[in-house]
């Protein structure tokens, strides 16, 4: 059939147009069917006019009569919205959502899109490489002297064994307590990737990761980076992992690399360091100790303050092993009743701690940790770290310390808990430029100077003199100096019986008022507790605490006068710092063993590190504190401290039963604390004494200072000799003890004649009757004796009462009772001379 114009024939009624058949010279018959066909495709135009309305689409147009049938040419499409096209035939809240299909297929498209990036990043994703041991030790921390010697270095201590060598308890350990699903996951655990995003996105922390995890983290990615990528990263590497490895090749190379503490990776290092042993000899409740901590291996579980961690850790992963069926119950019971195993302190597996070397490296990463260097940066970034410690000065207390007194070997006494302590400060900076922290430290990780803590005994006092010189009261200030003198709590002298009362005896009693000079230099407890009492408990506490004394050892005793007695604990290494604000004209520096900290390639600087600085009391202060602390050196209680050719200030200290004794001192450069004090406690409860052999019990003045002098005198040596700045001599004179009047002297005035001399009362010029009116006399037929005027040498015999009250035991006086006159055989004059009133005390 031939095309028809798109007007249409006449009188087809559009059905050509809308089928493209002509009706020109049909039969009749098939008119008729064009005819009905075209009624039919007119009804189905419209219906699909109807349906496609604003479509876009042109309907067939019917012909009109003779002509194309214009008047029925529908006009342009109907702009419509997005919304329309999608849900056109519904209505309300419906119209403006797109269909399910729409989503659908967007969806899909987004999915695929995803998927596809997912695995192009997986296939970028580089198959990581076995770590290897080569090169860890360059990464190691090294520790400097300031002599750019090297002290030590602090890195990871690593050794790799075969599975096999690892007991199938001590792998089933690790499982139970970090991925029990092991055997049995495809290396990675959804729920835990699920929460470790969520914390990422809401800035917390989860744990979780399965052992590939784990090991995709520590040793193929960035542990440091907290992005939204690095944790698709460690996905795609537990996965590649997974396909690269089997499941006994990734648990040994996540055994020979996972970190257990005390910068020690592995299972054999962590097994040589906790217990001593190769890994293959430790039992199931070992294994279960380092399976417990590798959750938090910076919690030590060697540590007091960590056992109740550790014993939750231990129990959790020993029930681990039953449910994976790997332990029976009554066996894991049997481990948990017996509790946590012994473990080894921390350092005793490593030579490198040995001798000093451990107390200096353990310091100093203790310092570094508090100025934010932790110990995973100091262990794997190969820093620099540049101490403060001389090593010649280190050497030089250490031998003084063991060397000085035969009778004081430190690493016999530790045995006994009697811990020996010296420590060096740099006055004017307070670097710490040497110590001695205990005879060894792989016999002793405790730190006798940093650790250790015990009774400042009269080394407390200068801070109360400090005190008082800043209220600008005077060093000639008089206090009371008679042992057991009643002191009340505002200083006053009170009634023994007063209740708030204050009786201490004097060790050095003098039994008259002392000024402060006096009583530094004797170290007289009466007259301290005295002055504690004027300038105020309160005040003397923040001289201390300012001068760098910790508060939480002060505050315990903040009520009563006997603080300045030293009745408080205080650190080796807080009087060397505080003693060092006197030689510093009044600042303190605070005390630390960290110079500076460098980059691995020793150039670029990671911190210069800022320390607290203050002053305490002006200079002048400092002065006058220094000048009776002078004193105690030059005449007091600590004259075996005095330096050849150097001027040197300082206090002794003992405390009650010399359970710690002193010396703390100081040069204008350089101050130094040594002491020896006792840790252990007997079946009183109370610690006991310091008692050496062959020596007997220990006081400040002697042994300490004794060892400090050994190592000053070295320590000193090319350095020059400066003066301390003379006393100001400032205040105001306070006498708040007035020295009693003088007794009369009732000696018989010839008790001053020289020996030999006969008593001048006598004429001893025989029978020339120039006696007086009574006439001659007889003369003297003996000559003065002396001795019945000195009380310290013998007498005439018999002896008067005055002189047998003073010496009650000689034999000379026995059956005779001490007391003022004498009785008529005793008198000088039965022998020829003038009879001697007694005397009511001894001469002075």
């Amino acid at each position: 059939m031939g095309g028809v114009p798109s007007g249409g024939a006449p009188g087809a009624g559009g059905a050509p147009a809308a089928f493209g058949v002509g009706a020109a010279g049909a039969s009749p018959e098939d008119k008729d069917k064009l005819g009905g066909i075209g009624k039919a495709g007119q009804g189905l135009g419209s219906k699909v006019t109807g349906k496609f309305r604003g479509g876009g689409v042109r309907a067939a147009t019917p012909s009109g009569p003779g002509g194309p049938g214009e008047p029925g040419r529908p006009g342009p499409p109907k702009k419509t919205s997005f919304v329309d096209h999608l849900r056109s035939r519904d209505t309300g809240w419906r119209r403006f959502f797109p269909s399910w299909k729409v989503v659908a297929g967007v969806s899909g498209l987004g999915l695929a899109a995803f998927i596809t990036l997912i695995w192009v990043a997986y296939a970028n994703t580089p198959t990581p490489e076995e770590p290897t041991v080569a090169g860890v030790e360059d990464q190691a921390s090294i520790f400097y002297y300031t002599d750019g010697k090297e002290i030590g270095r602090v890195g990871k201590k690593r050794q790799s064994v075969e599975l096999e060598k690892v007991p199938p308890h001590v792998q089933n350990a690790v499982l139970a307590a970090e991925n029990r699903s092991f055997y049995s996951d495809p290396g990675f655990s959804v729920k835990g990737t699920t929460r470790a995003v969520w914390d990422n996105l809401t800035g917390g922390s989860g744990g979780g990761s399965t052992v590939t995890q784990q090991l995709a983290k520590n040793y193929y990615s960035d542990p440091n980076n907290r992005t939204m990528s690095r944790k698709f990263k460690e996905l795609f590497i537990a996965m590649k992992l997974e396909d690269k490895h089997s499941k006994n090749e990734i648990l040994k190379l996540y055994l020979n690399t996972i970190y257990l503490g005390r910068n020690t990776y592995g299972i054999q290092a962590a097994s040589r360091e906790y217990f001593g042993k190769d890994v293959w000899k430790l039992d199931h409740g070992e294994a279960a100790i380092l399976g417990g901590i590798i959750q938090n291996p910076n919690r030590d579980p060697a540590v007091k303050a960590n056992e109740k961690w550790a014993t939750g850790r231990y129990e959790y992963t020993l029930k681990g092993m039953v449910s994976m069926g790997k332990l029976s119950e009554a066996e894991a019971n049997k481990y948990i009743q017996q509790g946590l195993p012994k473990i080894r302190r921390a350092g005793t597996s490593d030579q490198l701690y040995g001798g000093q070397r451990g107390y200096m490296l353990m310091r100093a990463q203790e310092e570094l940790r508090r100025l934010g260097i932790d110990e995973k940066e100091l262990t794997t970034k190969g820093l620099r770290v540049y101490t403060t410690f001389n090593r010649k000065r280190m050497a030089m207390a250490k031998r003084a310390a063991e060397k000085t007194v035969p009778q004081v070997n430190p690493k016999k006494l530790a045995k006994k808990k009697i811990r020996v302590g010296v420590v060096s400060v740099n006055s004017a900076n307070g670097e710490v430029v040497a110590f001695y922290g205990g005879p060894d430290y792989l016999d002793q990780s405790f730190n006798n100077v940093w650790q250790g803590s015990a009774q400042g005994g009269s080394a407390m006092k200068p801070y109360v003199l400090a005190t008082a010189l800043k209220q600008n009261y005077s060093l000639k200030s008089t206090l009371e100096g008679k042992s057991k003198t009643p002191i009340g709590p505002d200083g006053s002298v009170v009634s023994k019986d007063d209740p708030n009362a204050v009786l201490v005896p004097n060790t050095h009693d003098v039994g008259t008022p002392v000024d402060m000079v006096t009583a530094t230099k004797d170290s007289v407890n009466t007259a301290f507790i005295q002055l504690m009492g004027k300038v105020g408990i309160e005040e003397v506490i923040k001289t201390e605490t300012d001068a760098g004394i910790a508060g939480d050892l002060l505050e315990p005793h903040s009520c009563c006068l006997n603080l300045a007695l030293g009745v408080n604990n205080i650190r080796p290494i807080e009087q060397a710092a505080g003693y060092a604000v006197f030689a510093n004209g009044g600042v303190y520096h605070q005390p630390h063993v960290i110079r500076q900290v460098r980059e691995s390639d020793n150039k670029s600087v990671r911190l210069n590190p800022k320390y607290e600085k203050r002053r305490v009391f002006d200079a002048k202060v400092a002065a006058d504190a220094t000048y009776a602390m002078q004193q105690v050196v030059k005449g007091g209680t600590a004259t075996a401290a005095a330096l050849p050719g150097r001027p040197a200030a300082g206090k002794t200290g003992t405390t009650d039963r010399n359970v710690a004794t002193w010396f703390v001192g100081y040069t204008p450069q350089i101050s130094t604390a040594v002491t020896l004090y006792n840790d252990d406690t007997g079946p009183d409860g109370k610690k006991k004494s310091v008692v050496l052999p062959g020596i007997g019990t220990v006081e400040g003045g002697t042994i300490p200072a004794r060892i400090w002098k050994s190592y000053m005198t070295n320590a000193m040596q090319g350095m020059e000799v400066q003066q301390f700045p003379p006393p100001a001599w400032g205040g105001i004179v306070q006498k708040w003890a007035k020295p009693p009047k003088k007794e009369e002297d009732d000696r018989p005035p010839w008790c001053d004649e020289p020996i030999g001399r006969f008593d001048p009362r006598c004429q001893g010029d025989g029978d020339d009757g120039d006696d007086g009116d009574d006439g001659d006399k007889p003369a003297c037929q003996s000559p003065f004796q002396n001795g019945d005027c000195d009380p310290n040498k013998p007498p005439s015999n018999p002896p008067p009462r005055w002189w047998c009250q003073l010496h009650q035991g000689d034999p000379a006086c026995r059956g005779r009772r001490g007391g003022r006159g004498a009785e008529p055989n005793s008198r000088p004059g039965a022998a020829g001379l003038v009879p001697l009133l007694p005397l009511s005390r001894p001469p002075e």
